[in-house]
């Protein structure tokens, strides 16, 4: 571990990701900057910690970074306007690099990784990290390679399984689905962020947590709820009706339609990075349950 001498930058630091990485940092002593639109919400969320420092600012108008990023050692970057989203990173990478930030930590995707141009996730991700690495006189830059976040069962088909007691999908009953907690995403980088950064250069880490297919979900869904959750298996065009209906963009809708399996196993050195075991999805849903009552 590094000294607390360490000023970690966090943009994105008031979501599901951020906060856990935040709020690490802040248990062990290390001093913390959180960026955020809303200085109140940050404030509720992290109470009045001594070392901790908030930057009311918007993503949109960087002046206040500008004006708070020097002295910073780290930055934690997520960022989730996608139709400016390789624009922003590298004009925050760099205005943070500029700055003597010596690592950047960003919350890429592992369809980063997948073939060239195979689809909108691929493309966005991808052409996100080559930018990133092509900046000239840069520091160290780690990318976090997630998969699907266990997160996106509340935004994606919580309200269904709700109303009609059904997880619906395209995909056969048992193929493998790949998940990772947004708590292990953020405990990662924490971790990363109190090692020297030499320790971890340029790494990519991909994160897959846990391989459970839809019918297993079912199963843990309906143990946990006390009534009968069924996988019902529909037509390409059905579900792309549904994504819109929750008021999912075309083009996001047509992108959750075809998500491959990545290995179907969970990342072997997960847990080294962890220092734990990964979450499980039935450990998350335990926590989450009110989401789908």
């Amino acid at each position: 571990m590094t000294t607390n001498s360490e000023r970690v930058y966090f943009i994105g630091g008031t979501g599901n990701i951020g906060t856990v990485a935040v709020k690490k940092l802040l248990g062990n002593g290390v001093s913390v900057t959180v960026y955020a639109r809303s200085s109140r919400k940050a404030q509720d969320l992290f109470g009045n910690d001594r070392n901790l420092t908030v930057v009311e600012g918007d993503i949109n108008d960087m002046k206040p970074f500008d004006e708070t990023i020097a002295g910073h050692t780290r930055l934690f970057l997520l960022v989730t306007d996608i139709l400016n989203f390789t624009k922003l990173k590298v004009t925050i990478a760099q205005k943070a690099y500029a700055a003597g930030v010596k690592q950047i930590v960003d919350i890429s995707a592992i369809s980063a990784g997948f073939p060239w141009r195979s689809s909108l996730s691929s493309i966005i991700y991808r052409d996100a990290e080559e930018a990133l690495l092509a900046i000239n006189d840069r520091a160290a830059y780690v990318a976090l390679r997630p998969f699907q976040f266990m997160t996106n069962q509340l935004t994606r088909e919580a309200h269904i399984i709700k109303t009609t007691d059904n997880i619906i999908d395209i995909v056969d009953p048992d193929e493998p689905q790949e998940w990772i907690s947004p708590n292990d995403i953020g405990t990662v980088a924490a971790n990363i962020f109190q090692d020297p950064v030499e320790k971890h250069g340029d790494a990519v880490y991909n994160m897959i947590g846990d391989v459970v297919s839809r019918k297993e979900r079912a199963i843990l869904l309906s143990k946990l709820l006390s009534r009968s959750i069924t996988y019902k298996q529909v037509t390409p065009n059905e579900q792309f009706n549904n994504l819109i209906s929750l008021g999912f963009p075309y083009k996001h809708a047509h992108l959750l339609m075809g998500i491959p399996v990545f290995t179907g196993k969970v990342t072997p050195g997960l847990s080294i990075l962890l220092g734990r075991p990964p979450q499980t999805l039935e450990q998350w849903l335990e926590e989450n349950k009110a989401g789908f009552v």
